[in-house]
């Protein structure tokens, strides 16, 4: 349980072959915060059967995988974001990485406009079918964009090398890195490393411990950071990390021991392809299940539809929601003379200084201030009475009128801008424009789905995907039958399926209700999950095609006038269908969305056919090895049928050991194809499913 005393947030993660530490909240509690950061804390809790001071809220990185021309391993960068509150002494990272990497500073303008361009939006277009009784303007019921959640702070370093060591410990690289005091340690010995920390004033608790025994052994090297004396909190930036490497992986089953429920994993890479997870499925959002009338609202959040989804999967999915050219980032985080530093050290005096700096949308950096507040000190007189620091800056020009100003240093300002702002700015657009592709994945999960770590991996035959989404209301008033505030009004998807939102009425004054989605609301978040591979689509391991048409099926028969005056067309869910037959290899035939027949499997080694999502025969397996086949999904749909010669492999992934020494196998070895049969897929994926519920 947690209270308004708690200490508040933090996190122990680690990373082998890549940690992605991203939004990392500390608190503070009484004025004393055990503050922890990556692996360990710098303080023991004082009560060990308090709540974890520190709980990470959410993991925010930027991948990038840069390949070797002559053939060797490719070079991984990571930009973690780190948001942290509390005592700037108290603040410590720590995580374990496969090779000494070398470490710059980052941007959370990175961050903020990655996220901006590529979060999910959910488009509709209103249309009027017919002529209505007294015209309305149809206007004013199109979608607005919905929007993904933004980034805070965060804080990193410049690159190092060559350090000495001594008792057991190789110390590669020690020195200011940034805001930060940075260390690259690495030991055959866990107990001197673990004295080495101490040393340095790195608390080991017992859990840690054993975590430092377990990546010594995998030959790890370690990353230590501490901010400088003197340093704030608000001068933290993104840490930067690039090393040679095979796989970007974050670790997700060490970061469950201080993760909240429901913790959000928002992932960009830059590459050649598109990227997939390895060792967690892949997911596809039903859009029927999308609130369309209210712009998407139900997709986001811990208790959206993401979440839900990657919960149907068994709680290890990611979402993949933008797929395409990293173009559309272009000039986002750095465009050439949109800084002019030649133009800030031509300014004499502070109040010129700060002109420019908000002429050039300086101040929108979370550095800005702090720096201002460094090199432009506000007077004495002025922090006596209360000033803000805002108010000051905003209002410089008088001030400088009135009062004398302490001490200022605009050389130091500007090249303190160039080194902490401008320059982490050009490297970060340099690297997007480096990688001609960009893959955003998403995922909610909880501390208890932790059990294993996602690697991301470069698939060749993954197709782009568009983070816009549009589905059309119609509203039907036929031949002057219904006042436009009375018709019937109908959502109608891309992929063609359609399902009725309001009944219509006669009256000759506006009495009809609003649209709603509520006889969608039950069917399943997650249309499809597979497990892909370096090739083709991967393997569907659920498949809840079925079942939501029979959903949507349901919801159109509750509209019975309005099915029979504007019929839902066949095999758009809601009108009877006839089944397809098996392709040449064993291509599904599919059922029609109520009383369609089951289809059957092609003579090769093919699929199994589906069951209509109304009251279907079972399908079908093919001749040869085909996989199980699915019943109908409605009231009187039989089982499926086994494929004839078809071997079930085993289905069940391969655990590693996490990031860098995991097996990231996929399914093992077998003659067929391992799949769930689903003659009610979804009643079978609840049955599994963990429900998780976040503490308020």
């Amino acid at each position: 349980m947690r209270n308004e005393n708690d200490a508040g947030k933090a996190s122990l993660a680690t990373m082998a072959v890549l940690f992605a530490l991203a939004s990392l909240t500390l608190v503070a509690t009484h004025g004393d915060a055990n503050a922890c950061g990556g692996l360990f804390c710098n303080s023991r809790p004082p009560d060990p059967f308090a709540p974890l001071p520190v709980a990470q809220n959410g993991e925010n990185v930027v991948f990038s995988i840069t390949k070797d021309p002559a053939g060797g391993a490719p070079t991984l960068q990571a930009h973690i974001q780190i948001l942290y509150t509390g005592d700037a002494a108290k603040f410590s990272w720590v995580v374990p990485v496969d090779a000494a990497p070398t470490l710059s500073t980052g941007t959370d303008r990175l961050f903020t406009q990655l996220a901006s361009v590529t979060a999910p939006r959910f488009q509709t277009q209103s249309l009027l079918e017919g002529t209505c009784i007294t015209p309305t303007s149809t206007t004013g019921r199109g979608g607005t964009t919905g929007t993904g959640g933004s980034f805070g702070t965060g804080s990193a370093g410049t690159t190092g090398a060559g350090g000495g060591g001594g008792g057991g410990v190789t110390v590669s690289f020690q020195g200011a890195v940034g805001p930060f005091e940075a260390a690259v340690v690495k030991s055959d010995d866990p107990t001197a490393l673990k004295t080495w920390l101490t040393d340095n004033m790195y608390v080991v608790t017992d859990a840690a411990a054993g975590l430092i025994d377990v990546y010594v052994r995998e030959n790890k090297f370690f990353v230590a950071l501490k901010l400088l004396n003197g340093v704030g909190v608000r001068s933290i930036q993104p840490i930067v990390l690039t090393f040679r490497g095979t796989e970007a992986c974050v670790p997700l089953r060490l970061t469950a021991i201080a993760a909240n429920p429901d913790m959000p994993v928002l992932v960009w890479v830059l590459s050649d392809k598109r990227v997939a997870p390895r060792g967690y499925y892949e997911i596809k959002i039903d859009e029927a299940r999308i609130d369309w009338l209210r712009s998407g609202s139900n997709y986001f959040g811990a208790q959206g539809l993401v979440s839900l989804a990657a919960n149907e999967a068994g709680g290890n999915a990611f979402v993949t929601e933008y797929a395409g050219v990293s173009s559309i980032a272009r000039t986002l985080v750095y465009q050439n003379g949109q800084i002019n530093l030649t133009t800030l050290r031509m300014a004499m005096t502070p109040p010129a200084y700060v002109q420019q700096v908000i002429a050039m949308g300086l101040t929108s950096d979370p550095l800005m201030l702090p720096l201002l507040e460094r090199y432009i000190p506000m007077p004495d007189a002025l922090k006596a009475m209360g000033v803000t620091s805002s108010a000051f800056y905003n209002n410089i020009s008088s001030y400088w009128q009135q009062y004398a100003f302490p001490f200022f240093d605009l050389t130091g300002l500007t090249n303190e801008i160039e080194a902490s702002i401008v320059t982490p700015r050009i490297n970060a657009q340099m690297m997007i424009d480096g990688h001609p592709y960009l893959t955003r994945l998403n995922t909610f999960i909880s501390p208890e789905e932790m059990n294993k770590d996602p690697f991301f991996f470069e698939s060749r035959d993954l197709t782009d995907l568009s983070n816009t989404h549009t589905a059309t209301i119609k509203t039907l008033c036929g031949n002057m039958e219904y006042l436009y505030c009375n018709a019937p009004m109908r959502l109608e998807l891309t992929d063609g399926r359609m399902a009725w939102l309001r009944a219509g009425s006669k009256a000759t004054t506006c009495q009809s209700s609003s649209p709603s989605v509520n006889g969608l609301a039950n069917l399943p978040a997650a249309e499809i999950a597979w497990e892909r591979a370096d090739t083709g689509q991967g393997t569907r391991v659920i498949d809840n095609s079925a079942a939501i048409a029979a959903g949507i099926a349901a919801n159109n028969r509750a509209f019975q006038n309005e099915e029979a005056r504007f019929p839902t067309p066949s095999g758009a869910g809601g009108s009877v269908g006839v089944a397809g037959a098996g392709g040449g290899q064993g291509s599904a035939g599919t059922g029609g969305s109520v009383t369609g027949t089951a289809g059957t499997g092609g003579a090769g080694p093919g699929s199994a056919g589906r069951g209509g999502s109304g009251p279907g025969t079972a399908g079908t397996g093919g001749a040869g090895p085909g996989s199980a086949g699915w019943g109908g999904s409605g009231t009187t749909g039989s089982a499926g049928v086994s494929g004839a010669g078809g071997v079930t492999g085993d289905g069940n992934l391969a655990r590693g050991s996490g990031c860098g020494g995991c097996a990231t196998g996929g399914h093992d070895a077998g003659t067929g194809a391992a799949t769930l049969v689903l003659a009610g897929v979804f009643g079978l994926a609840l049955g599994r499913r963990r429900r998780r519920t976040s503490q308020k």
